[in-house]
């Protein structure tokens, strides 16, 4: 297992800001003395997220999640304690060794480890082979006379696979890679006769992929040449370290630019993205060819205030914008959709019209997501027909009768009426009918819920603690705290608390103070890997108490652990006792019963 020096975590700990840290995963805004945004651990659309930046910690009031920047790591990217130092060493600019920890416990940590380490080995010998090597001259001529400097080149770690079959298998065999490893990472397939491996990728342009942080884990393969019979681009299938639905591919480079304009650009493609970059647009993402997510959606909406839609200008791209938006307005985004003319994809405005074009007339010009829907509703009808006017006013009005502001109805609804030459006074009428009608309905669905509603499970109302778990969790927060305290009870050999949770903490203090000596709830709650423990730690290291009156709290948690204990026992005791006069056992039913008047007796003078 590898070990990392206690100076250097708690330097480590030290020199990570905590606000700048979560800054780069969600958007905070400062009230008062702690910062808010929305809670990583849960989705939401009101902030209930706090960092303190004076005591180091965050704390969700909506699901409690609670800890400090390392432990925040461990649990938004599920690393252990190892990794996320490791890569919080890396982020402040301290070098640090670490040993992957052994065990058959951690082997699909492992396995992520290799396959990463093998994505990243791939990127640059890619990289190698396109910059430097003959072999590469042809697909570098491309990129220059696409536009591609070599800087941009060398930011988003384009290369060249060789047209060979074991060009990358051979080299990864050769570094100590398992090769079946490598196949479920994507990289190379086995061959039909099962005597080997080779080349996924070949003869293409590589554009790696990124997860959130920056690490490569797949590959988008770009054909040099037109050829029908050949896919244009060859993806990296799923893996386990690659899922299209949760990845947004430049999310890495743009958060930093995201959080300045308080805004993200979401294209189609990756190559939209880089087009962009090329122009000075750098708060852009794209989807993997996919649809849009409810994980996409989540990331976006902790970073950035606006999401602008732009896809292609081709049909194929308005629905693509439709379904995104759609999406997106459900799950409460502020939204506004870039458009593009004639039928093109930003690259192609870009190279026609320019960069300050495209930033000024497209993105920077961008529909309300209304008048999105009524320009969508528009562009397949004929106004000069009857029935497409009345169809372009339906679909107009059941998105309005969505939206709860009059301002903007009474503005769409006079827009409709210069559009169709319909009076206002008629869509008025029509709008109240088709709202009428949808009141009923809703009441209708809310008197008689469908099957599928039936069988959704109720979302559970926070439980209240009761007296035993807060008087245990305010004695775990005075053990936490106080060394000597834990020393008295383990002398004592005192039962100290009644719930699982809370022994199995207890226990795993007796072993953190053996090796450490003094407190440190820090430190405590990063040796536990269960995050529910972890949290049990940190909402009891959390709590506010009264120093001045410390020893009268600690002694008022036992007289009530104490009392709980009594009480169970009595419970216990007279349900023996009806058993025992039930089989007729009555000297064993009197001998309960003075037992009973004993602990009674005690209860009472506690």
């Amino acid at each position: 297992m590898a070990r990392i020096p206690e100076e250097m975590i708690e330097e480590i700990r030290t020199k990570t800001d905590i606000v700048d840290l979560i800054g780069e995963y969600i958007q905070l805004t400062k009230r008062g003395k702690n910062w808010f945004g929305l809670c990583p651990f849960h989705g939401e659309n009101t902030p209930s997220f706090s960092v303190s930046e004076d005591k180091q910690l965050f704390h969700c009031f909506g699901c409690g999640a609670s800890g400090n920047a390392i432990t925040f790591v461990m649990d938004l990217e599920s690393r252990t304690f190892t990794e996320t130092i490791s890569k919080l060493a890396e982020r402040i600019g301290v070098g640090i060794d670490v040993i992957p920890v052994g065990g058959s416990g951690h082997t699909n940590q492992q396995e992520f480890k290799q396959m990463m380490d093998a994505h990243a080995l791939a990127t640059n010998f890619y990289s190698h082979i396109l910059l430097n090597t003959v072999e590469g001259e042809k697909a570098l001529e491309y990129l220059e006379k696409r536009g591609f400097s070599r800087a941009s080149i060398e930011k988003y770690g384009i290369g060249w696979a060789l047209d060979d079959f074991e060009a990358l298998s051979g080299l990864l065999k050769r570094k100590g890679f398992n090769m079946q490893e490598m196949e479920r990472s994507g990289l190379c397939i086995m061959k039909d006769d099962g005597t080997g491996y080779f080349d996924r990728f070949r003869g293409r342009i590589m554009f790696p992929l990124w997860d959130d942080t920056g690490n490569v884990i797949a590959f988008s393969g770009r054909s040099l040449y037109e050829d029908k019979e050949v896919a244009k681009y060859l993806n990296s299938p799923e893996t386990p370290i690659f899922e299209k639905g949760k990845v947004l591919y430049n999310l890495h480079n743009a958060r930093l630019n995201i959080r300045k304009t308080g805004k993200v650009i979401l294209f189609e493609g990756f190559m939209d993205t880089i087009s962009a970059d090329h122009v000075d647009v750098g708060n852009s993402v794209a989807i993997m060819g996919t649809s849009l997510s409810e994980s996409h959606l989540l990331k976006l909406k902790r970073i950035a205030k606006e999401l602008i839609i732009c896809c292609d200008g081709d049909s194929a791209g308005w629905e693509a914008a439709k379904r995104f938006a759609t999406i997106a307005n459900a799950n409460g985004m502020n939204i506004r959709i870039a458009l593009l003319p004639n039928d093109m994809d930003p690259d192609e405005f870009i190279q026609e019209y320019g960069g300050e074009a495209f930033r000024e007339q497209i993105i920077g010009n961008p529909h309300s997501y209304m008048s999105f829907i009524m320009a969508y509703a528009k562009r397949s009808k004929n106004l000069s027909y009857e029935n497409d006017v009345l169809q372009f006013i339906h679909e107009v009005l059941e998105e309005l009768a969505l939206r709860p502001s009059p301002v903007e109805r009474d503005l769409y609804i006079r827009q409709l009426s210069e559009e169709t030459n319909v009076s206002v006074e008629a869509i008025n009428q029509q709008f109240i009918k088709m709202a009428g009608n949808r009141a009923r309905q809703a009441k209708a669905d809310s008197m008689s819920p469908t099957v599928e509603s039936r069988n959704m499970p109720s979302v559970p109302k926070t439980r209240q603690k009761t007296g035993t778990e807060r008087a245990e969790r305010l004695l775990l927060h005075h053990l936490l705290n106080d060394g000597s305290l834990f020393d008295r009870f383990k002398e004592e050999k005192r039962e100290v608390f009644f719930h699982e949770d809370y022994a199995t903490i207890f226990v795993r203090l007796a072993g953190f103070y053996e090796q450490y000596k003094k407190p440190d709830f820090h430190r405590f709650a990063e040796s536990i890997e269960d995050r529910e423990l972890r949290k049990l730690v940190l909402e009891a290291a959390l709590l506010e108490s009264d120093s001045d009156h410390a020893e009268k709290e600690i002694e008022d948690c036992i007289i009530h652990l104490e009392k709980k204990r009594i009480e169970i026992a009595i419970q216990e005791k007279m349900h023996e006792s009806k058993e025992a006069e039930r089989v007729n056992n009555h000297t064993r039913a009197l001998e309960l019963a003075r037992e009973i008047i004993q602990l009674r007796n005690s209860l009472a003078a506690l």
